[in-house]
């Protein structure tokens, strides 16, 4: 067992100490209240590091889920605004919506904010 050297007084309940007390009994002398104590910090311990470490991956996830969401919903959003464009035009104009939305997609998103930026300025 690793040495202890840091000693910390705790308070507790009457109603928690008389637990605390039959579950040490019950175990017999190889089991104090004060190691049952340590065992229900470290087991709290190790929750909290498990916990921590679960949320920054759900955090890391979500942000990847989020990001491909957004450049799928801004391809989409630019074929639909080049479609709009060549409404006009003949059968191929599904093609031609697609691959100018591919090559041109990035200059439309900057027009766009720019818009939307001077929108909020107003």
């Amino acid at each position: 067992m690793p040495q202890k050297n840091i000693k910390r007084s705790i308070a507790m309940s009457e109603e928690m100490h008389a637990l605390l007390s039959q579950i040490a009994a019950k175990h017999g002398r190889d089991i104090t209240e004060s190691h049952l104590i340590r065992e229900a910090i470290r087991q709290f311990l190790d929750e909290q590091v498990d916990a921590v470490g679960s949320r920054r991956h759900f955090q890391k996830s979500l942000q990847l889920r989020l990001d491909r969401l957004e450049r799928s919903l801004t391809f989409q959003m630019n074929i639909l605004i080049y479609l709009l464009a060549a409404l006009l035009a003949d059968d191929s104009a599904i093609d031609e919506a697609i691959i100018a939305a591919k090559r041109n997609g990035a200059s439309l998103v900057k027009q766009i904010e720019a818009v939307r930026d001077m929108k909020d300025e107003a």
